[in-house]
């Protein structure tokens, strides 16, 4: 179960981030982590924590909510 909330987590990242047309890199670098971090996240392979993903949602400037749907 927890893949199926890392995978879909990552997916909704992944969209939202392109959406907002932001690589990566400039994603990483907003919130302060490393790009390879971000992509394992995007890739359902890591779990982040709440406080990470709150960092996310203010930097891509979206509810965290929508970091959530499906999930």
């Amino acid at each position: 179960m927890a893949n199926d909330i890392c995978e879909q987590f990552g997916a909704n990242l992944r969209r939202i981030r392109r959406k907002r047309k932001f690589t990566q890199e400039e994603l990483a670098h907003r919130v302060g982590m490393d790009v390879s971090y971000l992509s394992e996240l995007e890739n359902g392979r890591k779990e982040p924590c709440l406080r990470k993903m709150k960092e996310i949602s203010q930097a891509l400037e979206v509810p965290l909510g929508q970091l959530l749907r499906g999930v």
